[in-house]
């Protein structure tokens, strides 16, 4: 494929790869270049649309695309061409629309660096099979960054995830503390809900701005409250926590819970140190002063390895089993300070170093979508999403696109989580079941007193654990390059247990109208044959043959589907899984 580029300095290297190649970019200046390539309407894309999430873009024309493109397939007839951009050492590449196409264009976020030498721009792979494209490029990149990045498929998770967890933000905020966490926990274990792991999040700690917020402040003027606030010590705030964090987990364990999760954001809070706080004096070696006074956590390597080493190291001392570190993609405040390639590499090395040494591991990185922080990382879990939104039809749609099209690029690396959720939320059964075959931790996030345990028990076996997924839960390939609120079809979200095939169907119409469809075993990516098939709702069992189909109707918003397929055993058309949850047929009876 040819490129083009404006700019005479820019030179390209091209390595031939599997089923397509790969482009290195060296050049002194503004770089953008263009491969010439049809436009066409036939294209789904993944947007950085924000610092930190990232979601699907359909458009009619390729001159569309935003300005973030981390990830682009295009459809042409039978075949798919998959272009991958890469953040590299320095220098970090996108996509962008232009008149009559796209181009990639590359920047270091540092103005003093104006000469890119050589560095991995993108990798392009071709074929008729796309979601096998997604896999072959996050493979080729593994390869070539050569920095420790590796695939889903070769990590391990820490056992903690693989049991029913709990989170206390959507419960109690930043108004979090020692008694309403153990009423929760109590709760719990009246109710005879397994509930194995509990986070303890925003904001614990000593924030003395929180505590000034009114209880009934709307949720959008308090959030900006909160982002406007800077953390004076790294302990329990000690009005909420008076016996300090040691207690608290401490009183968690004893009343029931099995492991507690300590959650804190990259920057200490979300707007850094105070800067005549206890952390700040200790932290004086390892963080830079920002021209607009915040103080954070430096971007160089040995820096960050001591902050975050200490960070956990103390969350460890708690009795704390794993971390959950938030506000990860925050690079642009390292504008002028250092190239993105190097601020992010210095930064999750020291995340992952950290939760190894202390954790074994048990890690879940948040808000860290952006291609800088994604193939810098050598941890497994990594959140998919924006935060859940309660009691909100609309949210569901927009969080089921993006949880599951994320599994595309960032699910080819990473465990995706896709956050907690409500028992008694009106979406709560479609909520589960995605969580169920997203492949990622589950985690509710009740308020006191409201936990439903009807609603967990398709999820987890009688002591907690859930039934995972092999893969990060994505879109068929039939329903990849239209846009399902829009295209009155279902939409099918699939996975993999083994040789077994589960595929959720859900109705995301945008006018509520009916859908209909049809489902396949090649569309949920398991091998050719003969399936016995079971449906969760309905409760339908029997054979899907060879190359026949599943037709499928959707009559609304509500209605849904869950198919689990096992292999044909003999002349047997009895399936064999559990048919009370449901990933049950990683589960044989």
């Amino acid at each position: 494929m040819k490129l083009t580029s404006n700019n005479s300095s820019v030179k390209f290297d091209t390595l031939a790869v599997d089923s397509g190649y790969a482009c290195y970019v060296s050049g002194e200046g503004e770089i953008a270049f263009s491969p010439c390539i049809a436009d066409t309407s036939s294209f789904v894309a993944i947007e950085n649309s924000c610092p930190f999430w990232c979601r699907p873009f359909w458009g009619s024309s390729l001159s569309e695309l935003p300005e973030k493109i981390q990830a682009l397939l295009i459809k042409n007839g039978d075949s798919y061409t998959y272009f991958m951009p890469i953040c590299d050492s320095v220098y970090k590449t996108l996509i962008r629309g232009k008149e009559g196409g796209f181009e990639f264009y590359m920047y270091s976020n540092c103005s003093s660096v104006t000469v890119c030498e050589r560095q991995l721009a993108f990798i392009c792979v071709e074929g008729d099979e796309p979601l096998s494209l997604t896999k072959k490029a996050a493979a080729i990149a593994c390869k070539l960054l050569d920095n420790g990045l590796k695939l889903r498929e070769e990590k391990t998770v820490a056992d903690v995830f693989n049991y029913l967890g709990w989170c206390s933000w959507d419960s109690m905020q930043i108004r979090v503390n020692h008694e309403g966490l153990m009423e929760k926990v109590r709760e719990f274990k009246q109710k005879n809900v397994p509930v194995h792991f509990a986070v303890i999040d925003d904001m614990w700690a000593d924030v003395p701005n929180l505590n000034e917020i009114p209880a009934d402040v709307d949720f959008n003027k308090m959030v900006g409250m909160m982002h406007a606030s800077k953390m004076r010590s790294f302990a329990g705030d000690p009005k909420r926590f008076p016996k300090g964090m040691k207690a608290a987990v401490e009183d968690m364990k004893n009343a029931g819970i099995s492991a507690v999760g300590i959650w804190f954001p990259t920057t200490g809070y979300w707007a850094g140190l105070a800067p005549d706080g206890s952390e700040a004096e200790r932290q004086r070696d390892n963080t830079i002063t920002l021209p607009n006074g915040q103080v954070i956590v430096a971007p160089e390597e040995q820096k960050a390895a001591r902050y975050f080493d200490d960070l956990c190291a103390r969350a460890k001392e708690w009795g704390g089993d794993f971390v959950k570190i938030d506000n990860q993609g925050f690079h642009q405040r390292y504008e002028d300070i250092a190239p993105i390639g190097e601020s992010a590499r210095a930064i999750q090395r020291g995340i992952d170093a950290a939760a190894d040494k202390h954790f074994d591991g048990a890690l879940i990185n948040c808000m860290g979508m952006p291609s800088e922080c994604m193939f810098n990382r050598t941890s497994t879990v990594s959140r998919a999403s924006g935060d859940f939104m309660p009691e909100d039809r609309a949210w569901f749609a927009s969080h089921l696109l993006q949880c599951s099209y994320n599994g595309l690029l960032q699910g080819q690396f990473y465990v995706n989580d896709w956050d907690m959720w409500w028992t008694d939320d009106e979406q709560a059964v479609k909520n589960s079941l995605c969580r169920a075959i997203s492949g990622g931790p589950i985690y509710v996030s009740d308020k006191i007193g409201r936990t439903n345990p009807e609603i967990l028990k398709p999820l987890c076996l009688d002591d907690g654990r859930i039934i995972r997924p092999d893969e990060s839960a994505t879109p068929t390939a039939d329903c990849l390059v239209v846009n399902p609120i829009k295209s009155e079809k279902i939409f099918k979200v699939r996975n993999r247990i083994g040789e077994n095939g589960v595929c959720a169907v859900f109705n995301i119409n945008a006018e509520n109208k009916p859908v209909s469809g049809t489902l396949t075993s090649a569309d949920i990516g398991i091998a050719d044959g003969d399936y016995v098939y079971y449906e969760y709702f309905t409760k339908q069992t029997g054979v899907l043959r060879a190359g026949e189909a599943l037709n499928i109707t959707l009559a609304d918003n509500d209605e849904l589907r869950l198919y689990s397929l096992m292999p044909k055993l003999g002349d047997s058309e009895e399936y064999r899984g559990r048919k009370d949850l449901f990933m049950g047929c990683g589960v044989i009876e």
